[in-house]
């Protein structure tokens, strides 16, 4: 049975967010979230807002022993996560669990933000977040210093992450285990919500990973092991 979900944000781990942020914000992306260092989980974030809705985050390490500092010393720059958002985490991990996926690091003790993880090996080469917010996106930008703009109606438009993976049928279950409707594009899988910003694209390939991120009405800009993933044609 699959559980309920909306695609929140697409994760682009880095390894100085100030330095990344101009390729980003140069397609077009307007600040969605304040900047917020976690020292004690050594990671900081801040969100970008695309024309469409669709938002990426930018994950930098804070400190030299986190998770994220591991991520970004064995990989560079590269996405790091999808995360979708549901109703309720613990009913949510239950299912997945039930569905044969191993949902780890699991919180569901916070007022405003619980999570669980399916790991890399799980979804192909990437981490899939599944959370629950207690704030709206416009609860979380009235934390900024500065007032939340609008993208520009010539902004780039984000699509979404494009995978690889060798089974498409493991594939086309994960994903909708997760509450997606997936579909066929050749022999890609297009896999979507309703109504959503974001999807993901997965394509036939010998291993499991990231390719890039997909964006409408942008140049294509190659892999950079510290400004981030290719940017993809949509």
């Amino acid at each position: 049975m699959p559980i309920a979900s909306v695609p929140d944000h697409v994760a682009v781990a880095v390894p100085h967010l100030g330095t990344a942020a101009a390729r980003w914000r140069g397609l077009g992306g307007e600040w969605a979230s304040p900047l917020l260092r976690d020292e004690q989980a050594g990671f900081g974030t801040r969100q970008l807002r695309y024309r469409g809705g669709a938002k990426l985050e930018l994950l930098e390490p804070v400190g030299d022993d986190s998770f994220a500092a591991a991520f970004v010393a064995r990989f560079g720059a590269r996405i790091h996560h999808v995360t979708l958002t549901v109703p309720e985490l613990l009913p949510a991990v239950g299912t997945l669990r039930d569905e044969g996926y191993d949902v780890v690091d699991v919180f569901a003790e916070g007022d405003v933000w619980h999570e669980g993880f399916l790991r890399p090996s799980q979804v192909g080469g990437m981490i899939v977040q599944v959370a629950w917010s207690g704030r709206t996106d416009e609860q979380w930008a009235s934390t900024m210093d500065e007032p939340l703009r609008e993208p520009s109606p010539t902004a780039a438009r984000l699509i979404g992450p494009t995978l690889t993976h060798p089974d498409r049928d493991a594939a086309r279950r994960l994903w909708c285990s997760l509450g997606a409707e997936v579909a066929e594009d050749g022999d890609a899988l297009v896999v979507g919500w309703p109504g959503a910003a974001l999807d993901v694209r997965v394509e036939p390939g010998p291993t499991a990973g990231p390719v890039g991120l997909r964006f409408e009405g942008a140049s294509s800009l190659a892999d950079d092991p510290v400004l981030g993933p290719a940017t993809l044609p949509a």
